[in-house]
């Protein structure tokens, strides 16, 4: 198999990949539970070997309360929303850290809540409610107050990057998109890093982000996995 994207690779990203050739044959079964997933609004593992993170994802359109209190739950309660640049601009959120001289590892945009059907804007309700309002295609700027409960994280596109004078990076969120898109789903997604099951003073690990899905009856896959069948989000045409 041919991995789609696979110029916009780095040498480690290369070397994880083709480190075992069973976990490469499970890549296109991984991928195909993870749209059908995507599609039926499951909650889904997400790890990202380059960072070294394991995240809680779930489709935007559809994040419910119930989701939203198990990713707070699970989590450390820090709630992302992966947005487009054109959804930055479709809905006037600024960057967080404007400044092009010293560009952040990810790209946030300034936290939001919806303006209508919420209350304090923190309860898994309220932002389930402000996650599906700016994942709604009809939502302009006025539906979302700023600063919120709810922080959009903008995937990196090849003009974004070059504007920073960075290299293309392919993440969890640039894999969160891909996956939505291809799940025919508005490619908008919440992300939340899982807290260690067993040591809540750190993040989980691919290990137990491993167990953590299958404790819990969840999607499991890296961002490699939906790179090499999916993805090219991030990889210039």
């Amino acid at each position: 198999m041919t991995p789609v994207g696979r110029h916009c690779r780095s040498t480690a990203e290369r070397r994880l990949i083709v480190s075992d050739s069973a976990e490469i044959s499970a890549v296109p079964f991984r991928a195909k539970e993870a749209l059908t997933a995507a599609a039926l609004g499951s909650t889904m593992v997400l790890f990202d070997p380059i960072r070294g993170e394991t995240n809680l994802v779930a489709a935007a359109a559809s994040a419910t309360t119930e989701q939203l209190a198990f990713l707070i739950r699970h989590t450390s309660g820090f709630v992302n929303i992966v947005v487009s640049q054109h959804d930055c601009e479709r809905l006037q959120l600024p960057p967080m850290w404007p400044l092009a001289n010293a560009a952040p590892r990810r790209n946030l945009a300034v936290s939001v809540d919806a303006v209508v059907g919420v209350g304090t804007g923190i309860s898994a309700a309220d932002r389930a409610h402000t996650i599906r309002t700016v994942a709604d295609p009809g939502a302009v700027a006025a539906d979302l107050s700023r600063p919120g409960h709810v922080v959009p994280v903008i995937a990196h596109d090849p003009a974004w990057s070059a504007m920073f004078g960075i290299t293309p990076t392919y993440g969890a969120p640039e894999a969160v998109v891909d996956l939505m898109r291809v799940a025919r789903l508005q490619p908008l997604g919440a992300l939340c890093e899982l807290v260690s099951p067993v040591d809540e003073t750190r993040m989980a690990d691919e290990t137990e982000g491993l167990a953590f899905a299958r404790n819990h009856a969840l999607t499991y896959l890296s961002t490699f996995d939906v790179l090499a069948t999916v993805g090219s989000h991030a990889c210039p045409s």
